[in-house]
């Protein structure tokens, strides 16, 4: 649908962090707005492939440096002007100043407090829903072409992680009675050779890029992960979706829909913040859920 107005994202952060801003983006374009993301780099071209946005930028892009050292108006190099600017990031940052300085009352400021009370997407879609624009949420659509079970055992912190050798566990068993295929990023691949000798090579997934992986998961039906980006991206893309939570705090940091299921072991001394995670010696909230549970769980679904 062609339109003249054109809205500006920014909203920078992890795989994770992008994925949960997706309705933002979804309803800005069905809002009738050309939408345009300064967010992570390594999502844009799986964002403008799906055609979710026009076009992004990193927020860390070169073409951005200069906003954030000096006062200045804003022009970023090859997009347009914009009616509206949704900002996620504090008012009070250089950066911040300067759309104001080209932008004036279409920028709209709406940043993530260290404590928020509702779950993220939501939190995200505040500001729409003042302006009283209607909210769409992506379709999922569901997988039953083939009978793929993805594993994905890391995730942006070790802090988050069921252990690797309960994943292992997990995959041995699933490989009786479905094809289990482990999924290897930029954060697992120091342990490959823990991996390489732990499954079958043929099972080992290391794509090269977001679209790579979003291809592979596309072709299958279930996902076993952490609290992740990758999770996030697996419900995305359809597949009914297991998340581990352990430190994390499921009702903010999950993804929504019918096809995600929380396993959580509700640990007296789980969420907790940062610094108290990255000086806990055991991880209870981890450690007791138990390999058989997750079994059951999955089992139950596949068959």
């Amino acid at each position: 649908m062609k339109t003249d107005k054109n809205a500006l994202v920014i909203r920078p952060g992890s795989l994770g962090d992008q994925i949960a801003t997706i309705p933002v983006l979804t309803s800005l374009k069905k809002n009738h707005f050309n939408v345009y993301l300064a967010g992570n780099e390594k999502v844009n071209t799986f964002f403008e492939k799906k055609g979710i946005i026009a076009r992004g930028i990193g927020f860390g892009d070169y073409c951005l440096t200069e906003f954030f050292s000096e006062r200045k108006k804003i022009k970023i190099s090859d997009f347009p002007d914009f009616d509206l600017v949704i900002c996620y990031i504090e008012r009070n940052e250089i950066f911040s100043q300067n759309l104001v300085s080209t932008y004036g009352t279409k920028v709209v400021f709406h940043p993530i407090p260290k404590k928020i009370t509702c779950q993220i997407t939501e939190f995200l879609l505040m500001p729409l829903k003042k302006m009283g624009l209607n909210i769409h949420y992506p379709e999922t659509v569901k997988r039953n072409a083939c009978d793929l079970l993805f594993i994905h055992p890391g995730s942006g912190s070790k802090k988050k992680n069921w252990p690797a050798e309960n994943f292992v566990e997990v995959y041995r068993y699933f490989q009786r009675i479905c094809k289990p295929k482990i999924i290897l990023g930029e954060c697992e691949i120091s342990d490959y050779e823990f991996w390489k000798k732990n499954t079958d090579a043929p099972d080992l997934l290391i794509p090269k890029n977001l679209v790579e992986l979003s291809q592979a998961l596309e072709t299958g039906k279930w996902f076993i992960g952490n609290d992740s980006g990758v999770s996030h991206l697996a419900a995305f893309t359809g597949l009914k979706t297991f998340i581990i939570f352990g430190p994390t705090d499921p009702a903010i940091w999950a993804p929504e829909g019918k096809n995600v299921k929380i396993v959580s072991l509700h640990a007296g001394c789980s969420p907790c913040n940062i610094e108290t995670r990255n000086m806990c010696a055991n991880n209870i909230c981890l450690q007791e859920i138990k390999i058989e549970h997750i079994i059951s769980l999955v089992e139950k679904e596949i068959r």
